[in-house]
């Protein structure tokens, strides 16, 4: 344990410009600062490899995204907190158990984790973007430009749903994984490819994409495939934690320090 204290025509695209980084929170002008805080520390449970959100340094410290936004929130609280890094698998069980107050990153939204908790509002939301190779003459990723282009993405994912549902004009090339895609974009046999704009961002910088492929176009946001929001979920027996939690993001979010936090994090823009 470590503890600290403290319907699509072409859907609309984040700004490219620069390293800008959009706001993903609605802030809520009604919250207004806690007067009773949780008492005793406050166990946040963590995904502990789940880059660039949280995973262990090099010396073994957890650190992430959603790690020090999470440490951040609680500065701002004053609260003690403590990070409690578990595998993915054990962490809706051990909230279950009581053995924690929060889990800030890992577990999605479903029927299961609303049970047992609260959800904050997002502090980050999943994009998709396309990719091409770096000599493409494609000047933009409309229905319309990419009408009988060899289109590739991942079967069976939320992506891939999104590409069926609107591309269907483009010559579709469904692949079994991402790495797959990524080799077959490398050799030109694609003139695109669509998946997750963040985890795609880390492939485009590293040795092996080889300066191979660029980003054409903004970042996609569709909410009812691939644009799951990620939000920190608070046991719904801890008295306010939520909306303390929520208070304390909407503060971050305001201060630019939310902003500060996940460009720390990522080796470019993805929007």
């Amino acid at each position: 344990m470590i503890a600290f204290c403290a319907g699509m025509a072409q859907l609309p695209a984040f700004s490219q410009s620069g390293s800008e980084i959009p706001r993903f929170r609605h802030l809520d002008p009604a919250l207004v600062a806690p007067t009773e805080l949780p008492q005793g520390i406050v166990r946040l449970l963590t995904d502990k490899d789940f880059a660039p959100f949280s995973f262990a340094s090099s010396d073994s410290v957890q650190i992430g995204l959603s790690v020090d936004l999470a440490r951040s929130a609680c500065s701002e609280l004053k609260l003690a907190c403590e990070l409690v890094p578990l595998p993915f698998a054990e962490l809706l069980p051990a909230l279950e158990r009581g053995e924690g107050d929060a889990i800030i990153s890992g577990t999605r939204l479903d029927a299961k984790s609303l049970q047992l908790a609260d959800a904050t509002r997002p502090y980050f939301v999943a994009t998709g973007r396309f990719l091409v190779p770096a000599e493409s003459k494609l000047e933009n990723t409309t229905i319309r430009s990419l009408a009988g282009k060899r289109v590739g993405y991942v079967r069976g994912t939320t992506h891939g749903a999104f590409i069926e549902q609107n591309y269907a004009r483009s010559a579709l090339v469904p692949f079994e994984s991402t790495a797959l895609m990524y080799t077959s974009l490398k050799a030109n046999e694609l003139d695109a490819a669509f998946t997750d704009a963040l985890f795609a961002l880390f492939w485009l910088k590293s040795a092996e994409a080889a300066a191979c492929c660029k980003f054409l176009d903004g970042a996609y946001v569709d909410r009812t495939t691939f644009s799951r929001g990620l939000t920190f979920l608070a046991r719904k027996d801890r008295k306010n934690l939520r909306q303390f939690l929520d208070y304390a993001l909407d503060r971050l979010e305001e201060k630019g320090e939310t902003a500060k936090i996940i460009s720390r994090y990522l080796p470019g823009s993805v929007w």
